[in-house]
């Protein structure tokens, strides 16, 4: 019976790093952070429309809320 299982144990650890390494990606603020910077700067060199920012901004800044709320839980 170890002989079966080995490799699914193997594989098992394997989904279980990339699930962990996609959350840690996930709920990491950096990566929207600078994407806020982008669009600011966007904004302040006239590519891109103050409509278009405010709707991105929008979007960015609810999910840094919800990037804070669940590294508070």
């Amino acid at each position: 019976m170890g002989l079966f299982s080995a490799p699914f144990s193997g594989l098992l650890r394997v989904f279980k790093e990339v699930a962990r390494q996609a959350e840690d990606e996930l709920y990491d603020g950096d990566g929207i952070r600078q994407q806020l910077i982008e669009i600011y700067t966007q904004l302040e060199a006239g590519s891109l429309s103050e409509e278009e920012f405010e709707r991105r901004e929008a979007a960015l800044v609810e999910r840094l809320e919800e990037i804070d709320e669940h590294n508070r839980t």
